[in-house]
């Protein structure tokens, strides 16, 4: 019983010395430093106003759908990619120059670059797309080249198909890899997608209300949608995570 309650007290308790530190900073700088940081007070009614406000919950639903989307998506192909580049040494090998170059260039290069050719509304999807595939698919691939051979061999020697063998045995025991690499992309196509959306600006989107805030120097406003974001992430975080749990029971 104390080491359950041991781990949430000391997420709680660094939580609480994080916002002592933000506020004594604050209190510094708005009065010395002449540069303005909102205090944690200001910033939680400034979100909760938000929060009750129609337009804010759109946005966020908006947000969300578009960056799940690009990450599912990601999945999809991130799994495929890495089962065809883990079984064919061929398109492993034509694969891997397109997967170094997603991994090197900075996401504001590639949301600039897609943005000649995609729509705002769309580009949020795309980048979270991008980002978070080569992560799954060298999860994948990573996966599939530590699966335990002689458990392979036993299951050919009991006649198992080859579907059966990738379903059955292969699937299951990366599994833990997909799960690093799910959650890990998450957060990625989380911060990828909102990035996208303060360059670009789609109407109605988490990432717009932050570049309207941050144009007309609403510093409450700026550190309120930020304050949701780092909120919904986390959110999203454990929704995965429970999920995950609650399939491998």
């Amino acid at each position: 019983m104390k080491n359950k309650l041991k781990k949430p007290a000391l997420a709680a308790g660094s939580v609480i010395f994080w916002i002592a530190i933000w506020h004594i900073a604050a209190v510094v700088a708005n009065s010395r430093l002449m540069i303005k940081i909102p205090l944690p007070a200001d910033t939680l009614a400034v979100f909760l106003q938000s929060c009750g406000r129609a337009e804010f919950q759109s946005a966020v639903c908006i947000t969300v759908i578009r960056i799940i989307s690009g990450f599912l998506c990601a999945v999809a192909f991130g799994i495929l990619g890495g089962l065809l580049a883990g079984y064919s040494s061929l398109f492993k090998s034509f694969s891997s120059p397109v997967l170094h170059l997603v991994r090197t260039v900075p996401v504001a290069a590639f949301i600039i670059v897609a943005w000649l050719w995609i729509p705002s509304r769309i580009l949020p999807s795309f980048i979270s797309f991008l980002m978070v595939m080569p992560i799954i698919w060298s999860h994948t691939q990573a996966g599939l080249s530590s699966v335990d051979k002689k458990t392979i061999e036993a299951a050919q020697v009991f006649g198992m198909k080859k579907a059966d063998i990738l379903f059955k045995v292969k699937l299951p025991m990366i599994s833990p890899q997909l799960r690093t690499g799910c959650i890990t992309g998450l957060g990625i196509a989380w911060k990828a997608g909102v990035a996208a959306e303060v360059i670009a600006t789609p109407s109605g989107s988490v990432g717009s209300m932050l570049r309207a805030a941050k144009t007309t120097i609403n510093y409450e406003q700026v550190f309120a949608v930020t304050l949701a974001v780092i909120i919904i992430s986390l959110l999203l975080e454990n929704l995965l995570k429970l999920i995950w749990r609650e399939q491998k029971r």
